[in-house]
């Protein structure tokens, strides 16, 4: 009798044919007591990286499952797309331009899970590597701590917003409630965030105080999510983190409300900077409501006056 999959790898790719190798063989390699599966939404890439997923799925036909697009449908459809054919009890996650670099990373972070039922998923530390695969010393602060509550996942967002790297995540698999796909398909590219987020809402998220994974940081280069356009990525996280306000509950608003000032202070700063007093005034008047109007004079009294954001 065939062994049911215990763990879904998902896996969402697009133009990373420089890193596609390493982060596919960082999943392959992978040493377990279980069947897993690699879920692979390959969104019609235009360079090599479709070649490449095919290569591996022909070499690791039991593993490997790619999902080839007929179009591209975009970060957040080709996720979620994906999610709904993982089955696994557990979710791991993984984007094709990062690379776990611990060979156990999946039997240690299921086997934390099968003995703790209380946990919704787990996290281990990160490193943070350059386009070549060399360790950085500076980059984005990671988060490094538990979070017992929803209320801890909040506070992670401000003063100081600590970046939770989906691709060191094991998740129970809350996503084949189609329920989430309202919360999902809101935006254009910033989903990691609500994937954490309804999995904290169902109980703690624990941390391993080992490094299995590899975010890759290219602030300036490439088709990742921190080389995109700033004033795009702003308006995509004031969505999901609007989001963040439907899903927790009300004790958490303030945490919320205040990093979504500390967007909307970027987008007014650039309009300001290019004199566009029109699209200033839109912003300000006509994209944030009265609730969000509040915590944004509040969090530009507590800038000037401290000059803590």
């Amino acid at each position: 009798m065939e062994q049911e999959v215990k763990v879904s790898v998902l896996m969402v790719a697009y133009n990373h044919e420089n890193y596609i190798r390493q982060a596919l063989d960082s999943v392959v390699g992978q040493h377990t007591d279980f069947r897993f599966e690699v879920m692979v939404g390959e969104d019609c890439s235009t360079d090599a990286t479709r070649r490449i997923i095919r290569e591996y799925a022909q070499k690791y036909p039991d593993l490997v499952k790619p999902l080839f697009r007929k179009e591209n449908l975009g970060a957040s459809r080709n996720l979620v797309s994906t999610l709904r054919r993982c089955t696994g009890e557990y979710i791991a996650f993984l984007e094709g331009d990062d690379c776990w670099i611990d060979m156990d990373k999946l039997q240690k972070q299921a086997d934390y899970l099968d003995i703790h039922p209380e946990c919704a998923g787990v996290m281990t530390k990160v490193a943070v590597i350059d386009r070549y695969g060399k360790e950085m010393v500076t980059g984005p602060k990671l988060l490094d701590h538990a979070l017992e509550t929803p209320l801890d996942f909040a506070k992670t967002m401000y003063p100081y917003n600590q970046f939770k790297f989906i691709g060191c995540f094991m998740t129970r698999n809350y996503y084949l409630n189609r329920e989430n796909d309202r919360y999902l398909l809101q935006t254009k590219m910033v989903e990691d965030i609500i994937i954490e987020a309804i999995a904290v809402s169902n109980g703690k998220i624990a941390m391993l105080d080992e490094v299995t994974a590899a975010y890759r940081w290219v602030p300036s280069h490439g088709s990742n999510f921190s080389a995109m356009e700033k004033e795009v990525l702003c308006r995509d996280k004031i969505k999901s983190i609007k989001i963040l306000a439907h899903i927790f509950p009300a004790v958490t608003y303030p945490w919320i409300y205040m990093r979504i000032s500390r967007d909307y202070w970027q987008l007014l700063h650039k309009a300001s900077f290019d004199r566009e007093y029109g699209q200033w005034l839109q912003i300000l008047f006509g994209e944030m409501n009265s609730v969000e109007r509040f915590f944004y004079m509040i969090y530009f009294s507590i800038r000037y006056l401290t000059g803590v954001y």
